[in-house]
């Protein structure tokens, strides 16, 4: 997770609109992270955990439910 905030964080800092989509179970991390880098507003969508191992099926599910979101924080 760290990686993926550090390189969130890099790219809103260039100018570059990004949103992070991390399970619950990761949630307080991101945020750890993000604002230890200075972006303690980062942009992150928050989806039930498990994310991995599960079926393509649940993953569209997951999806369907936070597209809106994703596409409403990359053009605010």
């Amino acid at each position: 997770m760290e990686y993926f905030q550090r390189s969130a964080v890099a790219l809103e800092k260039a100018g570059k609109p990004t949103v992070t989509i991390c399970s619950n179970r990761f949630e307080i991390l991101a945020r750890a992270t993000a604002g230890g880098l200075g972006m303690k507003d980062i942009p992150l969508v928050i989806v039930p955990h498990p994310v991995g191992g599960i079926s393509p099926e649940e993953v569209e599910a997951k999806a369907d439910v936070i597209l809106d979101k994703v596409i409403a924080r990359l053009v605010a």
